[in-house]
């Protein structure tokens, strides 16, 4: 019976350990993708206070979509233009870090949201915007590089 007890264990203990070990791997990758997608956010905000149009439009998808904070359905063409005419300028853009979150969907063809509050200054679509607003970004990674398909802020206008 020990004998029989201990060739077991070797074999239980391989139950036991490798789940851990797999669900270590898999927080591993969802950390790296994360830690680019936050890369990508930090960059996509430079270029933003800096009106790159240029920049910018590496960091949306051709059938990106936009909802401003006045409810209104933008185009990346429409986003570029106003960009490009001044219409869309940042006095100030700074996230509220503390109220960032990064999740990650699938495996193969992953998709990332990015929720925060941000404290803008600053046009959309040539009307000025200040104060807090919500918000969501859908980013997905296309030709190696990570790019929103859709976006959109909400004021915040309570506590």
């Amino acid at each position: 019976m020990l004998r029989y007890l201990l060739r077991l264990i070797p074999v239980l203990t391989l139950f036991l350990v490798l789940p851990l070990r797999l669900r270590a791997q898999e927080r591993s990758a969802d950390t790296r993708t994360i830690e680019e997608v936050r890369a990508s956010i930090r960059r996509y905000d430079d270029a933003l206070r800096r009106s790159d149009t240029a920049a910018v439009a590496q960091f949306w998808a051709p059938d990106y979509t936009f909802i401003n904070p006045r409810g209104e359905l933008l185009t990346r063409a429409d986003r570029l233009a106003n960009l490009r005419a001044g219409r869309t300028a940042f006095d100030s853009l700074a996230p509220v870090l503390a109220e960032e979150r990064i999740r990650t969907y699938g495996d193969r063809n992953v998709v990332a949201v990015h929720t925060t509050l941000l404290s803008i200054g600053g046009r959309y679509s040539g009307r000025t915007e200040r104060g807090q607003y919500r918000a969501t970004a859908i980013w997905v990674r296309r030709h190696g590089r990570w790019q929103q398909v859709a976006s959109q802020l909400t004021p915040v206008t309570g506590p």
